[in-house]
């Protein structure tokens, strides 16, 4: 939003010249909105101030928020069936129920997802400031008196008459070719990672050859173009129907307790702002805001990307202390959110001495950032980027040690007890001390000895997954894992899956007797080998389950096998998203005469 400033100035908030689509040309930067930017590292504002435009890329699978698709998988009976399977309004199948069951695959969205400071994420918000007139010159750095941003949540407004039942209907649409097209992206990068087997490779290649002739597709290039205009125009659609149905989003802002500075309050709450002028409004209303600063980069660096701008940023907050009256955090991972910045310019009065701001000149108002949501502190994908290694301690070690007296010398951590409390009795105050190495012993056995227990008692293989052993405590030695390794990600083995099993091509009933049963040469079936993995003593009942979820816990056991044969040295395996930065902008401005 644009606003009349003295001088009989028009200013305009825009992104970062560096994020327009063409970085030249005024009328892109007209319309710019502020830009999020990702880091990684702990000194991500060292990192923006130094070169303000070397962020990271978002990935459109990992940084999205991801639903789920509703596919047939057979029926799954006995307590899997009733807790994972689902029916066909992806609701969870009923005990007892019959017919088919549908198990739920990843569909990536379009909505941007931010994760949080313990996934070693961080992000900016960044803008710049123009007079708009030709030429979009840039507004100098003392003509503004303040600047800042709010986060602002996103409220749908569904009209009295759209069932929900036809909104699922029609978002069903999208997320069957969201991950219809995941499929294929995880395939292409199966493909291209040179740090996988080169059967696995070419298998993926080979692949998808298969699926571009399949398509009457030149190239495989030519098959993603088509998805991707399919998904972009189901996306559209939908956004046409919710607009046609009369579905509108509320914009709320977040009004503190302690109104009026930039000081957060725990307790708040978010209140409509309903119409543009109230989203427009003098900050001084009591909405809370976060400070904007400016980036002013040494004067000999005449190439810095700031140089001749002015330019603004802020850090996002992910994550706070507050919470509204009823006890509903601040932020969290189910709503939807979006910023907007904000510049006062000085008055054309005197300031006012020990005010901040020192005067009440006129708000310009960017447009609304893209939307985003936040990742919940335990997301899966998030926390793999902050790796943390464990080193046990080695008994022989601590054998050793324990000659060393007094007792108690080596146990710094003290419990102190009001009321003692022992295995047998409640007695009176104590003060107990453990060696850290004890506690952490004792932690992970606790951990083995459950881990088996809560998968078999749920039965909730699929858990094994995120276990990872090196070196693995299983054995592989049945047929169908050679055939499982080098099949590529996204193929379906309920329904189109076909590979050989020495010579014989396996359908899927027979890959489910293979995986079940096991194999003629080796009658060690995956029951047993989750046995011997989990050190449990009770009998595993797979039956049931089908090929995609046997499959996946099968190769992640050939997995461990693969990693244990090619790498001598136990080192755990890569985790995590890659550092991939975004490519360079090099600035095209207009040189004046004369300058």
């Amino acid at each position: 939003m644009s606003a009349l400033h003295p001088l009989n100035h028009t200013w305009r908030l825009v992104g970062p010249w560096y994020r327009w689509p063409h970085p030249g040309l005024p009328d892109d930067g007209r319309v710019a909105a502020p830009a999020i930017q990702k880091f990684a590292g702990n000194d991500f504002i060292t990192q923006f101030l130094a070169k303000p435009q070397h962020s990271l890329k978002y990935d459109e699978v990992i940084d999205v928020v991801q639903t789920h698709d509703l596919v047939k998988a057979g029926t799954l009976p006995g307590k899997l069936g009733t807790m994972l399977a689902l029916n066909a309004k992806g609701e969870p199948l009923a005990k007892g129920a019959t017919g088919d069951a549908f198990r739920a695959r990843l569909a990536p969205g379009s909505l941007r997802k931010l994760y949080q400071p313990t996934h070693d994420r961080h992000y900016i918000v960044s803008c710049e400031l123009h007079c708009d007139e030709p030429g979009f010159p840039r507004v100098a750095r003392q003509r503004v008196c303040q600047a800042g941003f709010v986060v602002r949540r996103r409220k749908s407004v569904v009209p009295e008459g759209v069932n929900a039942s036809d909104i699922e209907a029609q978002a069903a649409i999208v997320r069957k070719t969201e991950a219809e097209l995941y499929e294929l992206l995880t395939l292409q990068e199966t493909s291209e990672d040179t740090t996988l087997a080169q059967a696995l490779r070419d298998n993926a290649k080979k692949r998808m050859q298969a699926l571009a002739a399949a398509q009457w597709l030149p190239s495989w290039s030519a098959l993603m173009q088509r998805r991707r205009a399919e998904l972009a125009d189901k996306r559209s659609a939908f956004a046409a129907w919710q607009k046609s149905q009369g579905i509108s989003v509320q914009i709320e802002g977040w009004f503190p307790q302690a109104a009026g500075s930039t000081a957060q309050s725990q307790r708040g709450e978010w209140r409509a702002l309903a119409t543009e002028a109230a989203q427009t409004a003098d900050i001084t209303s009591g909405e809370q805001f976060y400070p904007l600063y400016p980036l002013v980069p040494d004067p000999r660096e005449t190439t810095h990307d700031a140089a001749g701008r002015t330019l603004y940023y802020g850090v996002v907050p992910t994550q706070d202390l507050q919470h509204d009256l009823a006890g509903k955090p601040h932020f969290d991972d189910l709503s939807t959110y979006e910023l907007r910045c904000f510049a006062r310019a000085h008055h054309e009065c005197p300031p006012k001495a020990g005010r901040q701001p020192d005067c009440n000149g006129p708000l310009t108002w960017s447009r609304p950032s893209e939307a985003f949501r936040l990742a919940a502190a335990f997301d899966v994908l998030g926390s793999a980027n902050r790796p943390i290694t464990i080193k046990m301690p080695d008994l022989r070690d601590l054998a050793a040690q324990a000659a060393m007296r007094p007792r108690g010398k080596l146990s710094p951590v003290h419990f102190v007890q009001p009321q003692h409390m022992s295995p047998k009795e409640l007695g009176g105050e104590a003060i107990c001390s453990f060696s850290i190495p004890l506690i952490t012993i004792v932690a992970l056995f606790v951990l083995n000895l459950f881990l088996p227990v809560v998968v078999f008692l749920f039965q909730l293989w699929f858990l094994l997954v995120f276990r990872f052993c090196i070196p693995p405590q299983i054995k592989i030695a049945m047929d169908v894992d050679a055939a499982l390794a080098v099949t590529p990600p996204g193929v379906d083995f309920e329904a189109d899956f076909a590979v050989e099993v020495s010579g014989v091509a396996q359908t899927a009933a027979q890959l489910n007797t293979l995986l079940t049963a096991g194999s003629g040469s080796n009658p060690q079936d995956l029951g047993d080998r989750i046995i011997e993995d989990t050190g449990s003593e009770e009998s595993v009942n797979l039956s049931g389950l089908d090929n995609n979820a046997l499959a996946t816990l099968n190769q992640s056991f050939a997995d461990a096998a693969a990693l244990k044969a090619t790498d001598g040295s136990l080192q755990p395996p890569e985790t995590g998203e890659p550092l991939e930065y975004e490519d360079p902008v090099t600035p095209v401005w207009p040189v004046r005469a004369g300058t």
